[in-house]
């Protein structure tokens, strides 16, 4: 019982911490200096999930299999072409699907 009590208050404790926030925050709005460099945290985020994919088989270095790397190539080009990372997912994950579904 000890054990989901300490799951259950990180869980509060994670969740209030958050939601402050939102809650300090929601009214105001942010200076220039913090807007400039939040807007570089998705695609930086995007950057180290495709490299770690791309690079990393089953926690070593190595080279991704022709879907993945099929996957990433279209959503680089699409976020090249429309600068939206949203689009870089809705076609990149079809691209892995379609490309696995041709080479299994």
């Amino acid at each position: 019982m000890s054990a989901w009590l300490v799951i259950v208050a990180i869980g509060v404790g994670t969740y209030a911490f958050r939601a402050s926030m939102f809650v300090l925050l929601g009214e105001r709005s942010l200076p220039t200096w913090t807007t400039r460099p939040l807007a570089l945290v998705a695609p930086a985020a995007i950057a180290a999930l495709l490299a770690s994919m791309t690079l990393t088989r089953d926690g070593s270095a190595g080279l991704a299999t022709a879907p993945e790397l099929a996957a990433v190539a279209a959503a680089f080009v699409t976020t090249r072409r429309t600068g939206n990372v949203m689009h870089a997912i809705v076609v990149g994950l079809p691209v892995f699907w379609l490309v696995d579904l041709v080479l299994a």
